[in-house]
């Protein structure tokens, strides 16, 4: 089933608007996190929360997953991501439409556009994104990340999983 080929009336409203509630509630969530974040501690600073595990860190990055690009131009940088930006809301309606049937997926593309936009939001207002939750396992440390990428992280993983079921199905 296609967007297109929901039956009129409500019947497919209820679905995007719950889509679109869990896309508002990651994204409020998110800034609100961020904002705790940026009001409690200056830039470079941190606490941790479980000894040499996880700490809260005010970071700033710059460029895409894991800080590449970080170095190109700020102009560059910011056409490069509202040109993806829009390309990801094309692809992530594409999905919607392939899996819009399957209340998993609906959720999942939610966390997803949440996700999204709530970066999105950093990158106009900053020009790079507000990130503060640091892993530590023994000496290896994974890049910090914040709310936004957990829910596109989390949602990535529900979609295919909610894909793959239908498939078996």
């Amino acid at each position: 089933m296609t967007l297109g080929s929901f039956p009129p009336g409500q019947v497919w409203r209820r679905p995007v608007i719950r889509m679109g509630g869990v896309t508002v509630t990651v994204l409020i969530l998110d800034q609100l996190a961020k904002w705790l974040i940026q009001r409690r501690f200056l830039l470079g600073e941190g606490v941790w929360l479980i000894d040499k595990v996880l700490m809260f860190s005010h970071v700033r990055n710059p460029g895409v997953a894991f800080g590449l690009g970080a170095d190109l131009a700020i102009a560059f940088r910011l056409s490069f991501f509202l040109v993806t930006s829009a390309a990801a809301v094309w692809l992530l309606i594409k999905i919607y439409q392939s899996a819009g049937h399957l209340p998993l997926g609906r959720f999942a593309v939610g966390l997803i556009m949440g996700g999204a936009v709530g970066n999105l939001v950093d990158r106009l207002r900053y020009g790079e994104v507000v990130d503060f939750i640091d892993v530590w396992i023994g000496p290896y440390h994974w890049p910090t990340f914040n709310v936004a990428d957990s829910a596109i992280s989390v949602g990535l993983g529900l979609l295919l999983f909610a894909l793959w079921r239908a498939k078996e199905r």
